[in-house]
């Protein structure tokens, strides 16, 4: 069997618009259709607008966009996309009186490219993982719990892509501008990176990522042992002990009573009847 050729490695974008599920169907073909004309004014305005020109395919998925260009723009891209896209959409938001949240994702790996008319470009492992990462808790939790007039951005970045550019020392962000988070939609699974170019609400009240609730053990816990309880009254060579709550009461007679029974012959007191 002759060897596959590995595709190229590609950076793979991907932006999403929150909420669009809940715009009127007259209008999400007038929104979404305006998306590609946003992310060409943002690599504009990044001042590396022959990026749009240098994509090596894209994809409109409806409520988004999906790009992939060469591996050397992943820099270019992790330091300046988001931030200038929290810009532009502010612009927007200021222009239309409705301002419009995204969520980008980014990763990286062997991508389908120039493949030919029976295969689609951009296709492989790692355009499924981006969109995966897109639509994680992790990511959409960052724009539930931030200001919708201010945090209008929420990125994550795949594991391969954080140490290869920010931990490599590509990335003109730090490492701990980034936080780590564990994903898992559908059959993925894996960790990847978060980062707000402008966090608020309780993003900056409790971070990036909420502690998860404390495990509740399947089995019952069993019944704790009765208390230990000892009484004594004794007078003399007479006297009453009960050894616990549960157990049985002897008697300084020689009986015990133990529930509703009795062991042992009870006397009566000599002294009955006296005056």
């Amino acid at each position: 069997m002759p060897h596959r050729s590995l595709p190229p490695y590609r950076a793979m974008l991907v932006v999403d618009l929150k909420d669009f599920s809940g715009v009127p169907a007259a209008e999400q073909g007038v929104i979404g259709g305006r998306i590609p004309e946003l992310l060409r004014d943002t690599f504009q305005r990044m001042g590396h607008g022959y990026l749009w020109a240098e994509a090596k395919f894209t994809d409109h998925t409806g409520d988004g966009y999906a790009m992939g260009f060469r591996t050397k723009h992943l820099p270019v891209l992790v330091d300046g996309f988001s931030s200038t896209l929290q810009q532009e959409l502010a612009d927007v938001g200021r222009r239309t009186g409705a301002p419009q949240r995204m969520r980008v994702s980014l990763s990286v790996g062997p991508l389908t490219d120039d493949a030919g008319p029976r295969i689609r470009d951009g296709q492989g492992a790692a355009r499924i993982e981006t969109h995966r990462l897109l639509d994680s808790a992790p990511v959409r939790d960052l724009l539930a719990r931030s200001n919708p007039q201010v945090t209008l951005v929420a990125t994550i970045i795949s594991a391969r892509v954080y140490e290869d550019v920010v931990a490599g020392g590509y990335s003109e962000l730090r490492e701990d501008q980034f936080v780590e988070a564990p994903v898992k939609v559908k059959s993925y699974e894996g960790s990847a990176y978060l980062h707000v170019p402008l966090p608020s609400g309780d993003l900056l009240a409790n971070g990036f990522t909420l502690p998860e609730p404390p495990q509740v053990a399947e089995h019952a816990t069993e019944p704790a042992e009765p208390a230990s309880v000892q009484i004594r009254d004794i007078s003399g060579n007479r006297g009453t002990v009960i050894g616990s709550n549960q157990g049985p009461v002897q008697t300084g007679d020689g009986v015990q009573v133990n529930g509703s029974t009795v062991h042992g012959t009870v006397m009566r007191d000599k002294r009955s009847g006296r005056k």
